[in-house]
């Protein structure tokens, strides 16, 4: 059985062989050998040459017909630029003074009264006297305050009879006590005194031939009449309430610094309707008009049996600004050149 078996067994794998040995010689055979032909190398780049450039054939015109030439047109030149206005300044108006004072008005104050100043404030010293039955001298001090309207006049025109002249003092004298008949006396104090004056009637009044710098009254006179008030009151250093007094009536001024005047009024320290007689009359001025030497008088006078009062002073006056430039001082020596 086995003998049987082995030989189909074998003769099964030689037919396999013999299959496989058939097909061994289609897959191992040598390949053919293929040529490759060989490529030959690349030539070195040629020089370049330059090449001549062709020149173009000239070109010939065609013949132009004769036409009549075209009128030339005209030269154009290059616009000159407007001229830039420059931009406006402000206007600036500078007004000149005049050299020389201007002349006043006729029947007006004098051109040298024209040129004081329409304000000043001055200081009064000097010695007073008063008698109120009894005498007592004192040292007058004072300050003075002055507005003059003359310039204001001018600008009101028909209204000007409505602007006065002010004045307003404070000063320390001898002053009445309030005391009547044989009681009467005076004392030392301070009175604060204001007043208003209206020149309405002017007149001018040419005086010598020439003018005297240090009188008052060597060259031509201005005079102004018209009414004035006052009114203020004294404190007397006794301790007695301030007493107040007012008065009105007529003044003559004389060159404006001198003046005369009557007034009738009251006064808390003095009984019964009073009337005034007050004078201050200018002597002698400098060469600058900056000080004065001045007279003062009043007389105050009542019926029955009061007492008059009656004072004097003798003073100086001048800007306050002067006490301080000590420089001018010297112009308080009378008729000093």
């Amino acid at each position: 059985m086995k003998k049987s078996r082995i030989i189909p067994l074998i003769a099964l794998l030689l037919l396999f062989g013999i299959a496989a040995y058939s097909l061994i010689p289609w897959n191992s055979a040598p390949p053919k050998s293929v040529t490759i032909p060989a490529t030959a190398p690349e030539p070195p780049p040629e020089p370049a040459v330059a090449v001549a450039p062709v020149e173009p054939p000239p070109v010939t015109n065609p013949p132009v017909a004769s036409v009549a030439p075209a009128p030339a047109a005209p030269e154009k030149f290059p616009e000159t630029p407007a001229p830039t206005k420059p931009e406006p300044k402000p206007v600036v108006k500078v007004v000149e003074m005049p050299a020389t004072v201007p002349q006043p008005p006729a029947k007006f104050y004098t051109a040298e009264m024209a040129a004081n100043r329409d304000y000043s404030l001055r200081f009064r010293a000097g010695y007073q006297h008063a008698n109120h039955g009894d005498n007592n001298d004192t040292v007058w001090l004072s300050a003075k305050f002055s507005a003059n309207g003359d310039s204001w006049r001018q600008r009101a025109g028909k209204n000007a009879w409505l602007v006065p002249d002010a004045d307003a003092e404070f000063s320390h004298q001898d002053l009445a006590k309030k005391s009547t008949g044989a009681n009467a006396g005076s004392a030392e104090g301070v009175r604060l005194e204001a007043s208003l004056f209206w020149p309405w009637q002017l007149w001018t009044l040419a005086v010598g031939g020439r003018t005297n710098d240090f009188c008052p009254y060597g060259g031509p006179l201005a005079l102004a009449l018209g009414p004035t008030v006052n009114g203020g009151f004294d404190e007397l250093f006794d301790g007695t309430s301030p007493q107040l007094f007012s008065h009105g009536g007529a003044r003559l001024t004389i060159n404006r610094d001198g003046f005369i005047e009557y007034t009738f009024g009251g006064a808390e320290n003095l009984g019964g309707v009073r009337q005034q007689l007050v004078g201050e009359l200018p002597l002698y001025r400098s060469r600058d008009g900056r000080v004065r030497y001045v007279v003062r008088g009043v007389w105050d006078h009542t019926t029955g049996n009061q007492a008059d009062l009656v004072q004097g002073a003798f003073l100086v006056e001048m800007p306050l600004a002067f006490l301080a430039t000590p420089s001018q001082w010297n112009d308080l020596i009378p008729f000093r050149k």
